[in-house]
Parts: structure tokens; C-alpha cells; sequence
């Protein structure tokens, strides 16, 4: 790739940096030399799609989400951004276990295993990807675009990392990681829906991406999630709906088009089945 990725260093200090990147991309772009292998990264993505591969690591990022991982030792890591959406905004919390460990104390037990084996020469890790919150997006926001005098940020960037860490980093329950296969099918179907959520759900093609029979996927996806694959799809768009109203000017109208809502009266049913009040509510607070 000729392409280079111009990258800010945000913090930098003992065992913690946090780097953000806000480009505009006509072409893939490596950002492999991110990812190193002594540390445990959170990426914290809000616009632009990427891809890493690795021996033991396969992870689709798209925007809005959040994500864990760990190359293992001499693990060989490719990692692309890639073209097609335009802008990439990200934010890496790169951490030792040193860092991890002075931080957590005792509570370090609790963390994901990308994070908790930092520094071991074993095999590498992949967090569970998920959709952040609102609230998650205007905190990786804040980090872009610190809110502080610059001689204060410093004290700043220690607090908000360990925030982000401790919002991000805990182990999955159950011990699950984002190796174990079941998960893997959970997440890719996950991703399947974020990827497609202005169509309708059309099981079979989810199905198929994830490599499963149609019945077993919706049982397991249930089982593991606590929810049905259209009610995910359902939290996706009012997700996404919510902040087109909220933050991008939108009307009812425009929001629910845009997500994939062809009746109005269906989308207001949806949006308060999941935000608890109606969108022009919403739109108007």
C-alpha cells in the first residue's frame, strides 16, 4: 500500500498511549504498526470501515464500535482501513499489562484477556465488537477534540483512559472470548446486521455469511445475546436513528427513511420500544 496514515499521538506515558486519527481515505491504508504485540489495544471507532488479520485474529470494524485485541508474540498482523466511506475517525488506547496492572490493582482479574495477558507470549486475543452508546461515541469524541487546556492535558488523557478501559475492558461473562467459535458466529452476525440494517432481515443470507443453518443461527443468537436477530436489527436503526435526530439535523421523516422504516407509524413503535419515548420527543430534547 503507498498510502500513509497520518496519525496523532494524543497521550503518551508510562506503558499508555492513546493515538487519534481523523483522515479523509480515497485508498486502503495500513495501519498495521498500531496494533504491536506488547500491548493490549482498545479501538474506539467512529466513522470508516477496517479489517486485521492475523494467525489467531480476524476482525471486521465498522463505525460506531468498539473493539479489543492483542496480536500474540511474532503473531504477523495485517491491518487495513479501508476506502469507500471517505473519512476514518478512531481513537487506539494502546496499554501494557504494566500500566493495566498499577491501574486495576486486584481488579485486573476482570479485565478481557486482550488486555489481561498484555505482555504474555501466547497465542493473540479478539474482544467481542460492539456498538457504543451515545454517550460512548461523545466520549471518544472528547478525546479527538480534548475539552482542556493543553497543560492540563495530560492529567486529563490518565483519567479518561482509564475510563475508557474500565467502560471496554471487561472479560465477557461466562469466560467467552472472542476466539471461542460460538462467539465469532455471533459477532460476525452482528456485523452482517450493522453492515445491512436499511434492508429487510432476510435470515438466510445471514445464515449464510455466518456459515450456520438458518434455525441454529436464530437459537444461538438468542441464547447468546438475549435478544432475536430483528430485534438487534431493530436496535441498530433506532441507534443510528437516534442520532441522526439528535446530532444530524434530521426530521421523524428523514430519520426513519434513512434507517430503513418505509411506515411511520412502524417507526415510532420502534423507536419507543427501544429509547422509551417518541422520536420527536427525542428530537426535540
Amino acid at each position: 500500500m503507498s498510502a500513509t496514515l497520518n496519525a496523532t499521538i494524543l497521550h503518551e506515558g508510562a506503558g499508555i498511549v492513546v493515538t487519534g486519527i481523523d483522515v479523509e481515505l480515497s485508498q486502503a491504508v495500513d495501519w498495521s504498526s498500531f496494533l504491536r504485540s506488547t500491548a493490549g489495544h482498545l479501538v474506539l471507532n467512529l466513522d470508516g470501515h477496517a479489517v486485521v488479520l492475523g494467525k489467531h485474529i480476524r476482525l471486521g470494524i465498522v463505525p460506531g464500535t468498539a473493539s479489543l485485541l492483542r496480536p500474540g508474540e511474532g503473531e504477523m498482523i495485517h491491518a487495513s482501513r479501508l476506502p469507500g466511506g471517505g473519512r476514518h475517525r478512531f481513537v487506539v488506547l494502546s496499554a501494557s499489562a504494566g500500566w493495566l496492572a498499577a491501574n486495576f490493582g486486584d481488579s485486573a482479574g476482570a479485565l478481557h484477556p486482550a488486555l489481561r495477558d498484555a505482555t504474555a507470549a501466547s497465542t493473540g486475543h479478539m474482544g467481542q465488537l460492539r456498538s457504543m452508546t451515545l454517550a460512548e461515541r461523545d466520549l471518544c469524541e472528547s478525546l479527538l477534540q480534548p475539552p482542556v487546556a493543553r497543560t492540563l492535558r495530560a492529567a486529563w488523557f490518565r483519567g479518561k483512559s482509564l475510563e475508557c478501559f474500565s467502560l471496554f475492558g471487561a472479560a465477557p461473562k461466562g469466560g467467552k472470548t472472542g476466539n471461542d467459535p460460538l462467539r465469532q458466529r455471533i459477532d460476525a452476525a452482528t456485523l452482517w446486521l450493522r453492515e445491512h440494517f436499511r434492508e429487510d432481515l432476510d435470515l438466510h443470507a445471514v445464515a449464510k455469511h455466518v456459515g450456520c443453518a438458518p434455525h441454529y443461527l436464530s437459537r444461538l443468537f438468542k441464547q447468546h445475546s438475549g435478544k432475536t436477530l430483528s430485534q438487534k436489527l431493530r436496535e441498530i436503526r433506532i441507534d443510528h436513528a437516534a442520532s441522526l435526530l439528535r446530532d444530524g439535523g434530521s426530521n421523524v421523516t428523514e430519520a426513519a427513511f434513512e434507517v430503513g422504516y418505509n411506515s411511520l407509524s412502524h417507526f415510532t413503535k420502534a423507536f419507543v420500544a427501544e429509547k422509551g419515548t417518541r422520536p420527536s420527543d427525542w428530537r426535540a430534547g
